[in-house]
């Protein structure tokens, strides 16, 4: 069990090697989903998706690898293993040898939020280096180059894919994750740039039994709009959306979510808006940066206790 005890951590985006909090409960009318160990099924029917040869690991493991002002956070529990974007290109490597140090041979499923390149960037060389169970897709057609080289590796390397259209919920070890289309439909760029690709962004949540975390994806205020629109309810931990930038109703998405934990994957070269840190500081929300603590590990066992851990 991880201890029930809270201390003073950081605020407003300090950082500590280790720290341990206790949350209270949330009520998300979820029951505890569990499976044999190793294996991602569809919670829906029960099939399996994937089989993972990770070691079994008791609760949840959330690792938000430190990509710099991009996304690639490895989810943890029991024996599976599922992966929420790649950062970039240039930083595979980067996710591949903190993957390996992790005992990750296999991706039991991966999730690509979105198809910006801090994102998408290093789907090809993590997929040539690993074994690829089910791959989660938005469910709409990019314009730009990145969604073009995303599509060309999904197809040269037979990983499928399916677009999320729909909620569709997976069992991971002892948790549920469940992932959301987007409620903002995608409008492409005249240009061929991006669009409004960050408010189609996939958004996550996994639960395990009184644990409870949300992954925003890049959301900006259309995004947030849509997803309160849905009324998905608390969430002890909160990724972010978009890194930690200042959108004009950040401030309803922390106080509608309520986090006690947030996490923001930014870089020293670009950080989080000092007005979203200020946000999160006034409703004492303990923040967690990857430009200040390198890679972020927040581990919980179901108890409503989380552990938080850095690495540089």
């Amino acid at each position: 069990m991880l201890m029930g005890r809270r201390v003073s951590g950081p605020r407003g985006g300090s950082c500590s090697r280790r720290s341990f909090l206790h949350v209270l409960p949330v009520a998300l009318g979820v029951s505890l989903l569990t499976t044999s160990c190793g294996r991602v099924e569809d919670a829906s029917d029960g099939s399996a998706v994937g089989a993972s040869g990770a070691s079994a690991l008791e609760g949840v493991r959330v690792t938000c690898i430190d990509v710099g002002k991009g996304d690639c956070i490895l989810l943890q529990s029991g024996a599976s293993v599922v992966l929420i974007d790649t950062g970039y290109q240039e930083t595979a490597d980067e996710v591949l040898s903190c993957l390996a140090k992790r005992g990750v041979g296999r991706l039991d499923a991966l999730v690509l939020t979105h198809y910006d390149k801090d994102h998408v960037g290093g789907l090809r060389a993590i997929a040539e280096a690993l074994e690829v169970g089910a791959v989660y897709l938005p469910s709409y057609e990019g314009a730009d180059k990145n969604y073009a080289m995303t599509m060309e590796a999904v197809e040269d390397l037979g990983l499928g894919g399916e677009r999320v259209t729909a909620e569709r919920s997976l069992r991971l070890g002892d948790a549920r994750l469940t992932i959301y289309p987007s409620g903002v439909a995608y409008v492409d760029d005249a240009n061929g740039d991006e669009g409004n690709d960050n408010d189609a962004s996939l958004v996550a949540t996994l639960t395990c039994g009184d644990d409870s975390y949300l992954f925003a994806g890049d959301l900006e205020e259309d995004g947030i709009d849509a997803y309160l629109a849905a009324g998905h309810g608390h969430f002890d931990v909160i990724k972010m959306p978009h890194h930690g930038e200042k959108g004009g109703n950040v401030d309803e998405l922390i106080d509608s979510v309520e986090p006690r934990i947030a996490l923001i994957t930014d870089s020293a070269d670009d950080p989080a808006d000092k007005k979203t840190l200020k946000l999160l500081k006034k409703r004492d929300v303990d923040t967690y940066r990857t430009s200040d603590c390198g890679t972020i590990v927040v581990e919980g066992d179901g108890s409503g206790g989380y552990a938080v851990s850095t690495e540089r």
